[in-house]
């Protein structure tokens, strides 16, 4: 079985709502880090960096999000991906756009906006909130558009690059970034957050 070890970010949340669109089979270990258990030399083992997600399977240890989430889309029989070369390619041009570009800005506010008041009792640094914004300014209007055209990010069927850029979009229920110029990403937005299984990766955190 796998072992999925996370924590309440948006990382850990790509992951687990992939894991549950493709029914999978799994164990959830929700890390501390209050307490410091992300920096433990178990967790040391299974991520050098100390920091999550990270999944244990057949005896082996792997990071990082986005290549976590192909993997078990390909122990799933490449469901929300594709064993098709050009096909895989597109899917993972857009998680390559949601997770080094768009995703990126979006992370700032959270980190600015939530982390840094949560766990540093700091106020945001409006310079980095205002280059979020000019970066998201010149992108989002890609991803609308490209939801114009279609109900996901790569077609009429739900893939990784959903799964995996919806946590960064749900950045906007605790942060001040605003889709109201982007009505596609909206409908987007509001039908993602809406499934099940979705429901089912927040239900494992702790707020």
């Amino acid at each position: 079985m796998v072992k999925i070890y996370g924590g309440s970010t948006y990382n850990a949340t790509k992951v687990l709502f992939t894991a549950e669109e493709l029914e999978l089979s799994y164990e959830y270990v929700h890390l501390n880090f209050v307490t410091g258990e992300h920096k433990s030399p178990e967790h040391l083992a299974r991520h050098p960096l100390g920091k999550v997600p990270a999944i244990e399977h057949n005896g082996h240890f792997l990071f990082e999000s986005a290549s976590l989430c192909r993997y078990l889309a390909n122990i799933s029989n490449k469901k929300l991906y594709s064993a098709d070369p050009l096909r895989a390619a597109e899917i993972d041009q857009m998680v390559d756009m949601i997770c080094h570009h768009v995703g990126r800005w979006l992370g700032v506010y959270f980190y600015q906006e939530v982390v840094l008041k949560k766990y540093y009792n700091k106020s945001p640094e409006e310079k980095a909130i205002a280059e979020a914004k000019g970066f998201l300014d010149q992108q989002l209007p890609f991803i609308d558009k490209t939801l114009v055209a279609s109900r996901f990010l790569c077609g009429d069927e739900i893939t990784l690059a959903d799964t995996i850029a919806l946590p960064y979009f749900h950045a906007q229920e605790v942060t001040s970034v605003n889709f109201d110029a982007y009505p596609s990403i909206k409908r987007w937005y509001a039908e993602m957050k809406e499934r099940p299984a979705f429901k089912r990766a927040l239900a494992k955190m702790p707020q």
